[in-house]
């Protein structure tokens, strides 16, 4: 009757008119309002308001009447609230299924209705309504899933609808399903964190509800990633980081609980490996910087809690197992992830090549046993450096000398103090010679050749040398704890000249140079003074032992003239280094001279000190005359003028009568000798002045 009477109160177009008209309508609405409330069941209320919504919509889109549109708006609002208070303590049931539920899903299609078929002649009303029905049905629908689904699905089924939602957006265009899926994936991820990962309940053997579930989410909020996004919009690089972001991080976190503690590290590597190949393939940047975080949490974790693990699994290191996977891993991300083009130009991506020998070094110290670590480093460096080579990739090279100087610095505090001194075979020689052999095999191979232009460059040539050399003298300090190391480290020195004549490497002359230092050092703190030569003693024993040294460092003079006129060639950025390498006869000449000349200084008795300095100062006068070298013969000359003043100023007036004579006969014999000896070879040595 009410609506009869609005449909002929206004006979014409008057403001007051139009007002009775709008009062009968609304009289008639709230009266079919009220009676839907006084005489429809509660679960049958929701139902009944969004159908007379609908109606009144669509009668008062038929009869041009769009005020009827507004009453269709507030009888939504109450069919949503009827549907969210209906039997709020689900007492009615259908299975397991509240009957509300069910009530509230024909509320949910009709705000869908409107927002589909709502048609006004105020574009904004209309748009305004549309994403408000869209959003209000939207909500509604979480809150049906909510309430329908068993607890552990209720993510499932919300990243489902939201798949639904983005497929329909896709299909009609409408701009607002898709935030509404990204909203209701945003829910469906709250929910898991909240409450999935907190189940235990296994579904088969090994599988457990929370992998399913989470699993599945995941996988929706990989598709949403490209779904649910609008192709013009400037949000769509966000929407889909934050996606594939919030997927991945679902998965990690699920490998947390799923995987165990030892396992999870390779379980992250894995699945950041999967990653990198996926967008090698598709070339999808936000799925790179995913594999990029999940390689650095498997690193972390290996290193902060896989080294510390000593399970087995069927007598085999977990350590061991999950640290190799992880390592492998590592070693194909340096090649496989997807980087600039400016980055690779600059070797960005063999960090993870880094990452990777630095995880397998570390696994060495824990795995091996303590003796062991050094060959196994230095057995690594030659891996890395045969692959670097093989591969032309200067960054594994690199890795070698890094893992060969750990190596040489480890046997100083395991290896080198294995055994007692004095012993030939044992656990010192067998674990550093081999560490020995591999330095000087790598450095035989850093020639002239283009490709290693790099590692001479920046002198790791000179690096892996030294550490074969100074691994040797290492292990004759230890193997050789007393008087004859010096002997030793002269018959090195010996060795060094006579590699660098016969294979033209200057390198060898330099340390032969330095470890002449070296031993007259030796000689000096520990042969002379520290072995308490100042006592009296014969001509074997000791001395014998610092002589032997002094001549293997004097027969290294052949080698020194020969190597004079090579060594002038070379360039050096100081000028004293460069005059002791262009001259390394002076050096290996004065070195065991002012050696030799202490020892007897130091050996003899006072009353035989200056008959023996006598004796040394012919024979380097006639080996200047042999070698026609000017400096050798001015230091004999000097010598024995020094032998004379210690006559003149000590020897004539403090030695014993006997000791007196001995030395008066031997220096004037010695200095007639020279005498006859310039004078036949005047014009010879005119000819070297």
């Amino acid at each position: 009757m009410f609506y009869g009477s609005a449909k002929f109160s206004q006979v014409r177009d008057d403001s007051n008119q139009r007002t009775f008209r709008g009062l009968f309508a609304l009289a008639g609405t709230l009266l079919l309002t009220a009676l839907i409330y006084y005489e429809v069941p509660e679960l049958w209320q929701p139902v009944a308001a969004i159908v007379f919504a609908v109606a009144l919509l669509e009668v008062g889109q038929w009869i041009g009447y769009y005020a009827l549109a507004w009453h269709a708006h507030v009888l939504s609002g109450l069919a949503i609230l009827a549907a969210l208070t209906a039997d709020q303590a689900g007492a009615q049931r259908w299975h397991t299924v509240p009957l509300h539920a069910f009530s509230a899903l024909p509320v949910a299609v009709g705000l869908y209705w409107i927002a589909k078929r709502i048609a006004l002649p105020n574009a904004d009303h209309v748009n305004t309504a549309r994403i408000a029905y869209s959003w209000a049905g939207t909500g509604l629908m979480l809150w049906v899933l909510h309430e329908a689904v068993p607890l552990p699905w209720v993510a499932v089924s919300w990243i489902a609808f939201a798949v639904v939602l983005a497929l329909v957006m896709r299909r009609i265009g409408y701009r607002q399903l898709a935030w509404q899926a990204n909203v209701t994936a945003a829910c469906a991820v709250a929910r898991v964190y909240t409450s999935n990962f907190t189940l235990e309940q296994t579904v088969w053997a090994g599988v457990s509800l929370r992998l399913i579930t989470v699993s599945i989410v995941a996988a929706g909020l990989y598709f949403l990633s490209r779904k649910a996004t609008i192709a013009d919009s400037q949000s769509k690089p966000a929407v889909t980081y934050l996606h594939t972001f919030a997927a991945t991080a679902l998965l990690a976190l699920l490998a947390w609980y799923e995987a165990p503690g030892a396992w999870l590290a390779a379980v992250w590597a894995i699945f950041a490996l999967f990653l990198a190949l996926v967008d090698r393939r598709f070339e999808l940047d936000d799925l790179c910087w995913q594999a990029h975080a999940l390689a650095a949490l498997a690193m972390l974790r290996g290193v902060s809690v896989n080294l510390y693990i000593n399970e087995t699994w069927h007598g085999l290191s977990v350590r061991l197992l999950s640290l190799a996977a992880v390592t492998v891993v590592m070693y194909a991300l340096a090649q496989l992830i997807r980087m600039p083009q400016e980055w690779r130009a600059r070797e960005f991506h063999h960090i993870y090549s880094w990452a990777a020998s630095a995880l397998v070094s570390l696994l060495m110290w824990y795995e091996l046993q303590p003796l062991t670590v050094a060959v196994g480093w230095g057995v690594f460096g030659l891996v890395l450096f045969e692959y670097g080579l093989l591969r032309k990739v200067r960054q594994f090279r690199f890795q070698s000398y890094v893992a060969s100087a750990a190596a040489f610095g480890r046997i100083f505090f395991a290896n080198l103090a294995a055994d007692n001194p004095g012993e030939f075979w044992g656990p010192r020689i067998y674990t550093v010679l081999p560490l020995t052999l591999v330095f000087f095999f790598v450095y035989a191979q850093l020639g002239d050749d283009k490709e290693t232009g790099d590692d001479r460059r920046l002198h790791f040539d000179d690096l892996i040398c030294y550490l074969g050399t100074a691994s040797v003298v290492a292990l004759l300090y230890f193997q050789f704890a007393n008087d004859w190391l010096v002997t030793a480290w002269a018959t090195v020195v010996f060795i060094l000249f006579g590699s660098a004549l016969l294979l033209d490497r200057s390198i060898f002359l330099h340390q032969g140079m330095l470890l002449t230092v070296g031993t007259c050092v030796r000689g000096i703190m520990h042969n002379l003074f520290g072995a308490s030569y100042f006592s009296g003693g014969d001509w074997t024993g000791r001395y014998f032992v610092l002589g032997s040294a002094v001549a293997v460092l004097l027969a290294c003079l052949p080698f020194a003239f020969r190597l004079r006129e090579r060594s002038k060639q070379q360039t050096l950025r100081f000028r004293w280094l460069a005059a002791l390498v262009h001259r390394p006869e002076q050096f290996m000449f004065f070195a065991p001279v002012l050696l030799l000349t202490l020892m007897l200084a130091l050996k003899m008795r006072a009353g035989m000190v200056t008959v023996a300095w006598g004796i040394e100062g012919v024979l380097i006068v006639l080996l200047a005359l042999a070698v026609n070298e000017r400096s050798f013969r001015l230091t004999g000359l000097v010598l024995l003028l020094v032998c004379v003043g210690k006559i003149m100023m000590r020897d004539a007036w403090g030695l014993a009568p006997r000791d007196r004579y001995i030395t008066f006969i031997i220096l004037g014999a010695a200095l007639l000798l020279v005498s006859f000896l310039y004078s036949k070879y005047r014009e010879t040595i005119r000819q070297f002045l």
